[in-house]
């Protein structure tokens, strides 16, 4: 049975607004919390004022939260974009762009963006990656809450361990590489000798013994006395 993904969540800066500073302790309950390096600097702005509005405060306890707990920053992106637009819009077009590349960099993970922006949601989704999905801030409080899954979050982890699966039974099906069986060398051709090779031999041997009789007869006619003597 394959395990269910780690759930990355990426907090929009209108998120420090919408709720509570002890609502954000929460949300490490549903996944590992992530914080745009944008947002951090916006939010660090704001605490380093001596202004006493609600901004300035909650961006104090924003610096709290960021050193007593084991939330991270997301690295800072270049937006290669040249139209002229607002803060807001340059803001949302970078924690998009901060979304983007953790998902693309957390292969078996699903980033969960948390913004209260609509637009900023939609661009998100327009992405169309298996492992990025964005909420409002409301789902993700009453996901801490019941532990219960959004449905949107649902249908992404199930979209990406089917398709891990898909890859496991792709991998085990796969024909193991078998080694080449060298061809069995066939038996060499007996040769079969023909009569003339098998009686050769045999010729040989009696033209040996015919020549020695000769020679033998000759020296007997030649020297007969002496083998009388003997």
């Amino acid at each position: 049975m394959l395990d269910t993904p780690q759930i990355f969540l990426l907090i929009d800066l209108n998120t420090f607004f919408a709720c509570k500073p002890y609502e954000w302790l929460e949300f490490s309950r549903v996944g590992r919390c992530y914080v745009p390096q944008v947002v951090y600097e916006e939010l660090d702005s704001w605490a380093a004022s001596r202004s006493e509005s609600m901004e300035s405060r909650i961006a104090r306890e924003f610096r709290r939260l960021m050193l007593e707990s084991d939330w991270e920053l997301t690295r800072s992106l270049i937006s290669t974009e040249s139209r002229p637009m607002t803060r807001r819009a340059r803001l949302a077009l970078d924690v998009r762009n901060s979304a983007e590349d953790l998902a693309r960099s957390s292969i078996g993970r699903l980033v969960v963006v948390v913004s209260n922006d609509r637009a900023l949601i939609q661009q998100v989704q327009a992405l169309n990656l298996e492992n990025l999905t964005g909420i409002p801030v409301s789902t993700l409080l009453a996901w801490s809450r019941s532990k219960r899954q959004p449905p949107i979050v649902l249908q992404h982890l199930r979209s990406m361990q089917t398709h891990s699966l898909q890859l496991l039974t792709a991998g085990s099906s796969r024909p193991g590489i078998s080694r080449l069986e060298s061809p069995k060398s066939s038996p060499r051709p007996v040769y079969q000798k023909s009569w003339v090779d098998r009686l050769l031999p045999l010729l040989i041997i009696l033209g040996g013994l015919a020549i020695g009789w000769t020679v033998a007869h000759s020296l007997i006619l030649k020297n007969p006395q002496t083998i009388e003597q003997k």
